[in-house]
């Protein structure tokens, strides 16, 4: 799409009119990303109709007129509030997620000419799901959520206990956490989360490299560490481990900032650039660099500052803002990234990338000049965008307390491990069930019910106490004055404004639900509509099926009185008649021929068993001579033999007397 288009039509399209109610509901310095562009098309949340307005930018680009958006419905609505969306790199599904949550879309197929969602209906319905929804609604925050470098179907969430949850999210029976590594020590209730953030020992945002090798994580005290991304299917111990933190050369004192919020990795062969940005938006270039060590468990990395830039801006310091992600990196094609923070939008240009490229082709000769080149090269940051803002709970335990006047009191603790606890609970009161179904059933009871929400909205964190005072003394007007005081702030605070929140809450569900309810009513209106036009042309097809069996039944009969006619006056010619004449005598020659053929047969069949009968009477005749008849002719037989010796044998002296040979 031509550069100029984004400013012209894409500017005044119709779908940034629309976003402006949306856009009223995120108010305050935290940031929130809430449009992606993938594969040409542009997705943007609404908050006010909870769904996705998206719009074809090559079809905004061809066609002349304005292009109408498309709105993508979810099933399952995110009953938090988004605040980022992510796109898979394969484009066929979206990650909706905010620090009370995280929901994944399957976005529909896209066919036709103009490459539409289910051929450019105006609304379309999408599969969609939450991850962990009681779980990471109620006990936690998400900090950071990312595609899995070497997967299309695992996503990597990163929650402020420290922990980084993998979820499978491609199988039948719904996403599944694969794996939960420990990033750090984990809090016990919100006080020990406190004191990690105090203390900066909490991860706030994690990157993977450009080589998709290693997750690199960074902790709010500006330390690194590394972690490699090798975990899929294997179920080695020493599969993701944590490794570091990184050292980083040359050291500081107070390791560049104590109020470190975001991480992004460029590529710089032979290794990475590194990007970190504090709270004060002051942004770290570091070189991560193989790091030779004779301890085998070390991490092997280690960190190389190179420059730092300020940015001349002036972020908001509310009381009533949680100071979370005050600036956001995004890597841009090319030498620059962008930085979005509350005061608009800065890019900075890296010429050290190029230098290090150079570097690394360099000859031995060449070494030294490029690497004077790589020190002397500074970044160079430019405002593009100037927007100065305007100035975890869960099932309660019972806690039991006995006052002096022998009264019982119930108050409820938070507890934060529920997880854990259902975990153990499930394991002791059914120990033959195994893991799997252990995990099932802690699935089914991650899901979160819209009741259970407005109650989690409406639970106080602190309660007015019960008084429990002397009626027979009066106290005195300040402490009247302090007690009235102590009330009213507790009860616009704990009371008032979750009411409020409360009510925010079933306004957005109602909204949703308004949504789906007109969706469905439309989709109502046309099946409607469809199955008149099916009833219509079903009774026409019926008329035309009555008539063509009418007119079948016409020429049925027409043919039926043809036939009969042409049987009733039909008279033979004189070809007709001698054929028939010769056909008889042929069929008369053949009756002939065929008794003809029965006598020779049997006259066969009957010389046949004679001469059979002939050769049994032959084999049964028995010739033989009495014993005196062969006797006699023995004795004549050897008389003639020897008179025949008698004779050959004076044969031979008559030829040797006479000498004839």
């Amino acid at each position: 799409m031509d550069y100029q288009l984004y400013q012209t039509k894409l500017a005044n399209h119709k779908i940034f009119k629309d976003l402006k109610d949306s856009l009223s509901k995120y108010s305050g310095t935290k940031l929130c990303n809430l449009i992606v562009l993938q594969d040409d098309v542009l997705y943007v949340w609404n908050s006010v109709e909870i769904c996705l307005y998206c719009v074809n930018l090559k079809r905004l680009d061809e066609l002349e007129e304005e292009t109408p958006y498309q709105k993508l419905h979810l099933l399952s609505p995110p009953a938090f509030c988004v605040e980022r969306l992510l796109s898979s790199s394969c484009g066929s599904r979206l990650c909706l997620w905010g620090s009370r949550g995280v929901t994944v879309a399957e976005l529909p197929t896209r066919w036709g000419r103009g490459g539409l969602f289910e051929s450019g209906h105006q609304t379309v319905l999408c599969k969609s799901f939450s991850l962990d929804e009681r779980f990471l609604y109620s006990q936690g925050e998400v900090l950071r959520v990312h595609w899995h470098p070497k997967s299309l179907s695992h996503l990597l969430v990163l929650v402020s206990d420290n922990t980084m949850r993998l979820y499978n999210i491609a199988l039948k029976t719904g996403p599944k956490m694969v794996k939960s590594f420990s990033i750090g020590p984990k809090p016990v209730g919100s006080l020990g989360m406190t004191l990690l953030d105090s203390f900066g020992d909490s991860a706030v945002d994690f990157t993977p490299t450009p080589d998709t090798e290693h997750l690199l994580i960074l902790s709010g005290n500006g330390d690194v560490y590394m972690m490699n991304s090798n975990f899929l299917d294997s179920s080695s111990p020493l599969q993701g481990r944590v490794r570091g933190p990184l050292a980083m050369y040359p050291a500081a004192d107070d390791n560049y900032g104590a109020e470190s919020c975001a991480l992004a990795c460029l590529p710089a062969p032979p290794a990475a650039l590194l990007v970190v940005a504090s709270a004060s938006a002051t942004l770290y270039h570091c070189l991560l660099l193989p790091c030779p060590t004779e301890n085998k468990d070390d991490d092997g990395y280690a960190l190389y500052v190179l420059e730092s830039v300020e940015l001349n801006i002036a972020l908001s310091s509310k009381d009533d803002v949680p100071f979370a992600y005050p600036v956001h990196l995004y890597p841009c094609p090319g030498n620059t990234y962008a930085c979005m923070h509350a005061e608009g939008v800065h890019t900075i240009t890296l010429p050290v990338l190029d230098h290090l490229k150079d570097l690394a082709l360099a000859d031995e000769c060449e070494v030294d000049t490029a690497l004077s080149l790589v020190s002397s090269a500074a970044s160079s940051a430019r405002q593009l965008v100037c927007c100065r803002a305007p100035g975890g709970e869960t099932a309660p335990r019972a806690l039991l307390v006995l006052c002096r006047p022998a009264e019982l009191l119930a108050r409820s603790l938070e507890p934060y491990d529920l997880e854990d606890q259902l975990f153990k609970q499930l394991q002791l009161k059914n120990p033959s069930l195994d893991d799997d179904d252990i995990n099932k059933i802690l699935k089914e009871r991650q899901k979160l019910s819209f009741t259970t929400i407005i109650q989690e909205v409406l639970s106080r964190e602190v309660s007015q106490p019960i008084l429990k005072m002397n009626k027979s003394v009066e106290p005195s007007p300040k402490e009247s004055l302090e007690l009235l005081t102590s009330a009213t702030v507790k009860l616009r605070e704990q009371y008032m404004s979750r009411q409020q929140r409360a009510g925010v809450a079933v306004l957005t569900k109602l909204t949703a639900l308004q949504a789906l309810q007109q969706q469905q009513h439309t989709w109502h209106q046309e099946l409607q509509n469809d199955i008149e036009n099916v009833q219509l042309q079903a009774a026409v097809l019926l008329e035309k099926r009555n008539l063509a069996e009418k007119r079948q039944e016409r020429i049925k009969e027409r043919c039926s009185a043809v036939i009969r006619l042409l049987r009733s006056h039909s008279s033979s010619s004189q070809q007709e008649r001698e054929m028939l004449q010769q056909l008889e005598s042929y069929r008369q020659r053949a009756a002939n021929m065929l008794a003809t053929s029965r006598t020779l047969k049997e006259h066969a069949d009957t010389y046949l068993r004679q001469i059979k009968e002939w050769r049994e009477d032959y084999k049964k005749k028995d010739i033989a001579l009495g014993k005196s008849h062969s006797d006699t002719i023995s004795s004549i037989l050897q008389q003639q033999t020897n008179q025949i010796s008698t004779i050959i044998e004076e044969t031979k002296l008559l030829k040797d007397q006479l000498g004839v040979v």
